[in-house]
């Protein structure tokens, strides 16, 4: 069986263009670390150190990745230790999605923010913290 030049082309960008994302969770921090989620990368080093129900979805070939955990609130974590905060509305929005990932996140025009957002690390990475409810989302963007 033949194929044509213009349709084994059209394969291969085909295939170039899918994406593998992979999806992991942890209870705690701890089973992260025991899992090396954090020294491989997965995870970022700051997570705090009462997060549990860690969820992350990661894009093998953009390196992007959407997490979220929760963590106690009375441990003090001050995201600004890492962080620089941000306008609700300056984020932009992940190009990976999950079923657990709010649509408020980020902000929009037409609803009021529930969580401080902050951009992280090289301004490439974006943290919505809700003040008082434990509850974090992080993700990052690659150009």
């Amino acid at each position: 069986m033949k194929i044509s030049i213009s349709a084994l082309i059209l394969l291969l960008f085909s295939i170039s263009a899918c994406s593998e994302t992979v999806d992991s969770e942890y209870s705690t921090l701890d089973v992260a670390r025991k899992e090396n989620a954090i020294r491989t990368g997965l995870l970022p080093e700051w997570l705090p150190t009462t997060s549990r129900q860690i969820m992350v979805a990661y894009d093998v070939s953009t390196d992007e990745r959407i997490l979220t955990f929760q963590y106690k609130t009375a441990e003090g974590w001050n995201p600004l230790e890492i962080c620089k905060q941000i306008d609700p509305l300056d984020p932009p929005r992940p190009h990976i999605s999950r079923p657990w990932w709010p649509e408020d996140i980020p902000a929009n025009k037409t609803s009021t923010p529930r969580h401080t957002f902050y951009t992280c690390e090289s301004g490439d990475s974006f943290l919505a913290a809700h003040p008082k409810g434990g509850q974090a989302y992080y993700w990052n963007i690659k150009s």
